[in-house]
């Protein structure tokens, strides 16, 4: 995560890592919420999550007052469900 949030190339994370983090019953909710498998789903977010933190920390650090949950969220919601 330190990677994506820094301003140098962004880490991998995988999809069996987004399953470890997640759980198999987040997961499963967000995988009946997007209408993808959780294989899928966790394929997506394997691959959206690092650009989706690299993009709300602009320079490198985490800005001050901002609900950074809701705009993550919302940005990946937009690139799942969209």
């Amino acid at each position: 995560v330190k990677s994506w949030v820094s301003t140098g190339q962004n880490l991998p994370i995988s999809a069996e890592q987004i399953q470890s983090v997640l759980g198999n019953g987040q997961l499963q909710s967000l995988a009946s919420q997007s209408g993808l498998d959780t294989n899928q789903l966790s394929g997506q977010l394997a691959e959206l999550l690092p650009q989706v933190v690299d993009k709300l920390t602009p320079n490198g650090t985490v800005p001050e007052g901002n609900d950074l949950m809701a705009q993550g969220m919302d940005l990946l919601k937009g690139k799942l469900f969209g």
